[in-house]
């Protein structure tokens, strides 16, 4: 039976997953599409075989999602993935290093009720491009399955859902375990219908964010509007898979998107227009955190925002956001004039660019609780506000819908 509709509703699935392989389990697993780049992905596609990549950003050749279809079906026709027995939630260990520090990440996998963003309960907190949902759409089309799960976060300042978590899984053998590079994976598969209802309960007294993942759901949303439901308020088709983790949680971390820009000649005048610049040492930015940071010919200056800009044309709730000021402001016009614009949230790898004649905006990360202000507002974000990291893999916990 649904639960009450005014709150997230979260049920489970029975897990599309591999089976024993000569590979290791980490040499199956592949990034979820969007942080794939091209060179990439011929790199996993070389990897192995059974690489989840052929189905989660199969190579643009002929038709790539009939392509992904069949590879998925394939496997599942051989034994390479099979689905779980029974219904469970997955509680998720990631585990990975930030610089000298090494950090657990822990959040279950589960099936989420979908729901319009104005219902309030599932909320988004960015803009999506369309090209992208008609991509994945077409995916979920051809192989009825969500191949990668959208990432959400919840409220768990007391704590109870992480305890409910460590009560299950402390001391006991996970059901799988991976190594991708220097990151550790950890699945356990619950299946006990009292801790299903507890977690259930838990999770329905809470909003869930959406932290990563926005074309994903808002493609579900697409689908479930084509196929409709049949009549069932729990069809397979109503819910979405996801992997839900505390907005607490001490391995949560959320990096900035920084912009390169090429054919910047538009931004002198903006920066001119509304921000007052000064220079600043580039040893510095790790220890103040200054909202905007621009780089070019080796010269770093800070941008603070003049305290008579007009902000007429940016909304209230982004107002005070760095990443909200550089799109509407600074970037706006140079996307206008036809300036390239590039997302890349490894600062080094921006700073790189700028030795080849590009404009670095570095941009200071969004917390939390920005987040949570902004999508309570009924507000969304710029795209590529935010980078959750680590991503979660594409190919440990998969949900087939047939």
């Amino acid at each position: 039976m649904p639960q009450n509709p005014r709150v997230a509703d979260v049920a489970p699935f029975r897990a599309l997953r591999y089976s024993e392989q000569p590979e290791p389990l980490g040499d199956l697993l592949c990034p979820p599409y969007d942080v794939i780049s091209a060179e990439e992905r011929e790199r996993l596609y070389a990897q192995s075989p059974h690489n989840f990549v052929r189905v989660e950003f199969p190579k643009p050749d002929g038709d790539p999602y009939a392509a992904a279809a069949a590879d998925l079906a394939a496997w599942r026709l051989r034994g390479v993935m099979k689905q779980d027995a029974a219904p469970a939630i997955y509680v998720h260990d990631h585990e990975f290093s930030i610089g000298k520090t090494r950090v657990r990440r822990r959040g279950i996998h589960c099936a989420l009720r979908l729901h319009r963003p104005d219902e309030g309960i599932v909320m988004p907190h960015e803009l999506t491009f369309p090209k992208a949902k008609q991509d994945r759409l077409a995916l979920l089309r051809a192989t009825r399955t969500n191949t990668s799960a959208i990432f959400g976060v919840f409220e768990d300042s007391l704590g109870e859902v992480a305890g409910a978590m460590a009560r299950r899984v402390e001391g006991t053998k996970p059901s799988a375990e991976a190594t991708v590079g220097d990151d550790q994976h950890r699945v356990w598969a619950i299946g006990d219908r009292l801790a299903i209802g507890e977690f259930r309960d838990l999770l329905a007294r809470r909003r869930v964010y959406i932290a990563d993942g926005h074309h994903r759901y808002e493609t579900a949303l697409a689908y479930l509007g084509e196929r409709g439901t049949g009549g069932s308020a729990d069809a397979p088709v109503s819910f979405v898979l996801s992997y839900l983790c505390a907005a607490n949680d001490p391995g949560l971390r959320i990096f900035a998107t920084h912009r390169v820009v090429r054919g910047d000649g538009t931004l002198d005048r903006a920066i001119d227009r509304y921000f007052e610049r000064s220079p600043i040492d580039a040893g510095a930015i790790g220890d103040i955190q200054p909202g905007i940071v621009v780089v070019r010919g080796g010269r770093y200056e800070q941008l603070q925002l003049k305290p008579d800009a007009d902000l007429t044309n940016v909304r209230p709730a982004w107002r005070e956001l760095p990443v909200a000021q550089a799109e509407e402001l600074l970037l706006r016009e140079a996307r206008d004039a036809g300036a390239e614009i590039a997302y890349e949230h490894d600062t080094r790898a921006a700073l790189a660019a700028t030795e080849s004649g590009a404009t670095a905006v570095l941009l200071r990360a969004v917390d939390p609780e920005t987040l949570r202000r902004v999508a309570d507002a009924g507000e969304r974000l710029p795209q590529k506000t935010t980078y959750f990291y680590p991503k979660v893999p594409a190919g440990l916990v998969v949900r087939a819908l047939d």
